[in-house]
């Protein structure tokens, strides 16, 4: 326990507030003609006064001694001019005796309560009884008096147990007190923290006192100090904000509409914070596409390229990619170049040539640029296939986000429960054994790379050299499941890409089937699958109105699989995954 020097020297505990020795000796009934008994003179002489005075406020505002006659006597007698008080009864720990039957077989004596207890010490006496022999038994608080201890307080508040309680009735004391408790909720806990910053209370002091970390505090507080941010929290109140999806909120502080959307999803009746971890990815995509996007106008506008909106351009005009024989690097120097928006990618601007056949390109036969007028009808159906295509990449490229971050916090997990270990185990020897999943292929491909580098959190000078990965994880052979689980995972997710969920004109059965075993895999260690997730899962066409993902039942690998490299449904050699910008979603979207 820390300790302060009084002004002639002497030590007494910080934590208890101090009288002057002349204001209680003011008061009458404070001084008391008594002999002073000479060894508790001569240690308060060595030592100051350590126990505190029991010490109330009269009317009037006198403090009047309830206990503690002798140490003000001896604090007089010593030349004290400071003494230490306590406005409730207090007993020193080491005087108490825990009960030999109390009820908790699990104290839970977890690190934030005991540093609750170590910051603002013990606010709820203990009850006490005493027994024969002069033994001071803790009936009805062990708990509180166990960690007290791991705190290092010395005392605790007490009362005394009824003179008449029996045996039995310190048993019911401790069923009717645990019933009469009630934790606060994570809504009242925030509240209550929010209140006591309001107060004056110090970042730090009301961290301990709640056991969480200064950081949450500090979210909390910038969260309800902002008129727009307490609004969305208010808006959904039914719901526990955890602090993570709190300092999500911040994020979002001046898009109202993203703020609307998380919650909107926080104030559903059955919300869980995995239908808030879904909305709050979904308006983290959107935002992050948005801004590569105006980066990449920005650098488009810089080099002085023309910049064009859809509606401008005539029916003749196609996307760069489309047109044959000729590369983006040869048609740079076309004058029917033009940028427009990619909208089903929403990152970036794509090259597109305003009239291919003026300017001697070849286009695909049939292309819609080729000829013809469409009608009013076929335009609002692209329109409408185009917008249902940009939502789903948005969805999938917010699941992706989720996925991995889920599959890399696993990965990094100390501790997993042996069950889950047999898992990782067993899908890792599944598809080394069996030679599927293009293992062989994709194992030390470029973008399997990347992406494994992710899952072992690798910055990104150690990122650079493949060779050099297994020197930069831990040795720890425990973990060695895991390691092997990443390896595996980045070459499922390499092959996971966005062709995986269309059931239009670009569906992909070669790459949706084994991704949604993929998903099943994933399922079966309590990944919570998103809806554009479960939809994979499932076989069926994507629906954005579907807010709950359905439990896994059936997780883990099939036993058999098709020879790698072939298409599920026909046997045919599966097709390579191309690198033209259009391979995985764009190619007649």
């Amino acid at each position: 326990m820390t300790s302060t020097k009084t002004q002639v020297g002497v030590q007494t505990p910080a934590p208890w507030p101090t009288f002057t020795v002349a204001e209680l000796a003011a008061h009458p009934g404070n001084v008391r003609d008594i002999e002073v008994p000479a060894d508790l003179l001569a240690d308060v002489k060595d030592n100051g006064v350590v126990e505190p005075l029991y010490v109330v406020r009269t009317h009037g505002d006198v403090p009047q001694i309830i206990d503690g006659f002798q140490r003000l006597a001896a604090a007089v007698a010593a030349g004290l001019e400071t003494v230490p008080v306590t406005p409730r009864p207090v007993i020193r720990i080491d005087a108490l005796t825990p009960h030999p039957k109390n009820a908790r077989e699990d104290l839970d004596l977890n690190a934030p309560f005991v540093e609750s207890l170590r910051a603002e010490g013990c606010r709820i006496p203990v009850k006490i009884q005493r027994l024969d022999g002069g033994v001071l038994q803790v009936n009805d608080g062990n708990r509180r008096y166990h960690a007290a201890t791991d705190a290092g307080l010395t005392h605790l508040p007490y009362e005394w147990e009824d003179d008449d309680r029996d045996a039995a009735g310190q048993f019911l004391d401790m069923i009717t007190t645990a019933q009469h408790r009630k934790s606060l909720t994570a809504s009242e806990m925030n509240q209550a923290m929010f209140s006591a910053a309001e107060a004056g209370a110090q970042v730090g002091r009301i961290a301990k006192a709640a056991g969480v970390r200064q950081k949450d505090v500090k979210t909390l507080v910038k969260v309800r100090s902002d008129e727009k941010l307490s609004a969305a929290v208010t808006g959904a109140s039914g719901y526990e904000w955890t602090f993570e999806h709190l300092a999500a909120l911040t994020e979002f502080a001046d898009d109202a509409e993203a703020l609307a959307v998380i919650t909107e999803a926080a104030a559903e009746d059955d919300a869980d914070e995995g239908d808030v971890d879904w909305a709050i990815a979904i308006e983290r995509t959107k935002r992050d596409k948005r801004t590569k996007a105006e980066a990449h106008r920005a650098e488009l506008e810089a080099a002085g390229e023309k910049i064009r909106d859809a509606e401008e351009l005539s029916e003749r005009a196609m996307p760069v990619w489309r047109l044959r024989g000729v590369s983006a690097e040869e048609h740079a120097e076309c004058k029917g170049l033009v940028w427009v928006f990619d909208e089903r990618r929403g990152d970036r601007y794509e090259p597109y040539c305003s009239a291919p056949g003026l300017y001697g390109h070849t286009v695909p036969e049939g292309a819609s640029g080729s000829g013809g007028t469409k009608t009013a009808a076929e335009v609002e159906a692209e329109r409408a296939a185009r917008a249902a295509v940009k939502k789903g990449n948005i969805d999938w490229d917010a699941a992706e986000a989720l996925r991995r971050k889920w599959i890399t916090d696993l990965i990094k997990r100390r501790n997993l429960p042996k069950t889950t270990t047999n898992t990782l185990i067993g899908h890792v020897n599944n598809a080394l054994l069996n030679g599927s999943w293009g293992i062989s292929d994709d194992l030390n491909k470029e973008g399997t790379t990347e992406i494994l580098a992710g899952f072992l959190g690798l910055n990104a000078e150690q990122a650079k050299d493949r060779v050099s990965f297994a020197g930069h994880v831990a040795k720890d052979p425990r973990r060695a499941p895991q390691l092997q689980f990443a390896a595996i995972a980045a070459v499922r997710e390499k092959r996971a890409n966005r062709s995986a969920w269309r059931t239009d004109s670009q569906h992909a059965p070669w790459a949706r089937q084994p991704t949604g075993r993929w998903f099943q895999v994933l399922a079966s260690l309590d990944y919570p699958l998103t809806p554009i997730e479960q939809s994979v899962v499932d076989g069926e066409p994507y629906d954005p109105s579907r807010k709950k993902p359905r439990a896994i039942t059936t997780g883990g690998e099939p036993e058999t699989e098709q020879e790698p490299g072939t298409d599920e449904e026909t046997g045919e050699p599966e097709a390579e995954e191309a690198d033209d910008p259009a391979s995985d979603d764009e190619a007649a979207a």
